[in-house]
């Protein structure tokens, strides 16, 4: 959604850390770029990806479980994604682990965490392990990021377009990584702040875009 966060073009093979991040709606990049002076330079160029929620008792749980592909047809590359519980107040915190599994992967640690098979060769056998442990695909969407990095306030940022869950609008999301709880807790009072600072507060929401598709999907 991280340097990581829901859209797994991110993810990558770092050990586990906490995302922080908050988020609002916009009708339009204009109107992003007017709220938030610095958004505009910090963003990359647009890419498209695909990303299927599994595990519908992991989700019940307040987790996430994710394979993406980025882009979603061609040459993909593929992602897992894995998110611990929501232990955020303002912000939503969580611990997130992100690993590319496009040519299988050895000694994964969201595979050990889940109790499965931590090395595979490829993608599809990784997938078969989840399906045969019952975290089958409940949920999939699909979308359009620009992800950047503002580094004055070391500020991870997204602008994202995704119908399926936002209709017309855009979401922007700002994030703040953390290595403790502690310290993610300390990104959050700075998130605090930089909403006020900028007036942002009374636009934001806590729903994640997958919680935002399975109200969608199963309201």
């Amino acid at each position: 959604m991280s340097k990581q966060s829901h859209n797994d073009s991110q993810h990558n093979n770092d050990s586990s850390s906490y995302e922080v991040e908050i988020r609002f709606c916009v009708a339009n990049q204009a109107e992003a770029f007017a709220l938030l002076p610095f958004l505009e330079a910090s963003l990359g160029a647009p890419k498209a990806w695909s990303t299927e929620i599994v595990g519908r008792t992991i989700y019940s749980a307040g987790k996430l479980l994710r394979v993406g592909r980025v882009p979603p047809t061609g040459e993909s590359r593929y992602y897992l994604g894995y998110k611990g519980p929501d232990l955020g107040a303002f912000a939503n915190i969580r611990q997130e682990l992100g690993e590319e599994i496009t040519h299988g992967i050895t000694q994964s640690e969201i595979l050990t965490t889940l109790g499965l098979a931590a090395t595979h060769t490829t993608t599809s056998a990784i997938v078969a392990t989840l399906n045969e442990a019952g975290h089958r695909p409940f949920m999939a969407f699909a979308g359009v990021d620009r992800l950047g990095y503002y580094p004055p306030l070391a500020l991870h940022t997204k602008l994202c377009q995704c119908a399926m869950i936002l209709d017309d609008q855009l979401l922007v999301e700002l994030e703040l990584g953390a290595n403790s709880l502690a310290a993610a807790q300390q990104a959050e009072a700075r998130l605090q702040s930089l909403a006020a600072d900028y007036g942002l507060t009374d636009r934001l929401f806590r729903e994640e875009p997958p919680t935002l598709l399975y109200q969608r999907t199963f309201g």
